[in-house]
């Protein structure tokens, strides 16, 4: 029978077809199993299981302000560079680096707060490993806990949810938030005697107001999440401008050079007034970790006052390394004025008599206050 172009006909019989079959697959499976291992075994040579260098201990380190931090890195391999970084700038170079190499970060880079610390590895046939750490460098001292004393009580509008409170030229200035999202959001001047809004600027629904601050003749308040501070004119409460960001608003207060702002962790970041632009940030901790939910803030005589959200506790702050310097319990203040209101919040400094002033949310009283260290022992 003649072949039709196009079709291919096996000359081979059905028994010798049922025999090849499974021999050639058999074949194709050893071939490609050998083919694998190859691929497998050159690729253990050429890239190494784990970083060729490494810190000696596991997790994260804990260094102390004012003390350079020592580790040591471990290389298994010979001809490997190992490059130190922290905070992402390079630091340490080791070409050929030791089977045990000392690394030293020295103290002037040590600054209170979290830092990135990272090993790079390289080989010239074997590529590039890393290996990074977070290192906590904690206060060098445990904070002073300095007494609180209650020398007046004022009203207070126990329906202001209070975020912000400030005195500027002897007068009273607050700044509410709106929890309940019925457009509560104010700012306001406050008789001090009655507790009694004299005048008042609102923000519409969903705009969440946190703390203010007054620099000249400018009211500064900044938002929650709404991602906006406005400046409002001291005189008429009208918005005269308006500054962007990125992250949380809680507190914010004045230095007499920059605005210093929290947003509910332990940072704190100082701004300038004019462009609101980021100068610097600081960490803040003590000798035991770091103090997160810093809330409404107070600049007094060289040191930022912070509410610790959700505690009775003022943290007292070094403005220039984050070190708590001292802790206030008002757990008195809260007892009297708390009420049905809610936590501590709201800390004002009068410059022109030296007083000082706290109260919280929705809370109907408003405490004058001295903050003492605790007498030294005989």
């Amino acid at each position: 029978m003649p072949l039709t172009k196009g079709l291919t006909v096996s000359l081979l019989p059905d028994a010798m077809k049922n025999k090849t079959t499974p021999i050639i697959i058999a074949l194709l499976v050893l071939v490609a199993g050998a083919f694998l291992f190859n691929a497998l075994k050159n690729n253990d040579n050429e890239r190494p299981l784990g970083p060729m260098s490494y810190f000696e201990m596991a997790g994260s380190f804990t260094g102390k302000f004012g003390e350079p931090f020592e580790t040591n890195a471990l290389t298994a391999q010979e001809d490997i560079t190992v490059r130190v970084y922290f905070d992402d700038s390079l630091i340490h170079t080791f070409p050929k680096a030791k089977k045990q190499t000392k690394i030293r970060i020295p103290k002037d880079l040590l600054t209170i707060g979290a830092h990135g610390l990272k090993i790079s590895a390289k080989h010239h046939s074997l590529g590039q490993t890393e290996d990074e750490r977070v290192l906590y460098v904690y206060s060098d001292s445990p904070p002073q806990k300095w007494n609180l004393t209650i020398l007046n009580q004022y009203p207070h509008n126990d329906s202001s949810f209070t975020q912000g409170l400030v005195f500027s030229e002897d007068k009273l200035f607050e700044g509410t938030g709106d929890p309940q999202g019925i457009g509560a959001t104010l700012i306001g001047e406050v008789a001090l005697n009655t507790g009694a809004m004299i005048r008042r600027k609102g923000q519409p629904s969903p705009i969440f107001g946190e703390g203010i601050t007054i620099v000249g003749e400018e009211i500064f308040q900044i938002t929650w999440q709404n991602n906006v501070c406005y400046v409002y004119n001291k005189n008429d409460f009208e918005v005269t401008k308006q500054f962007n960001y990125s992250g949380e608003g809680w507190g914010i207060t004045y230095d007499g050079a920059f605005l210093i702002m929290s947003d509910g962790s332990e940072r704190l970041t100082f701004r300038d007034p004019k462009t609101f632009r980021e100068v610097r940030v600081i960490q803040v901790y003590t000798d035991d970790g770091a103090i997160t939910k810093l809330n409404e803030l107070e600049f007094i005589d060289g040191l930022i006052y912070a509410n610790v959200w959700t505690s009775n506790i003022i943290a007292v702050i070094d403005p220039f390394t984050g070190k708590v310097v001292a802790t206030i319990d008002a757990t008195p203040a809260v007892q009297i004025g708390k009420g049905n209101g809610e936590v501590l919040n709201g800390i004002a400094y009068n410059r022109k008599t030296k007083k000082t002033y706290i109260t919280g949310k929705y809370w109907n009283r408003l405490f004058e206050v001295k903050f003492s260290a605790p007498s030294p022992a005989l």
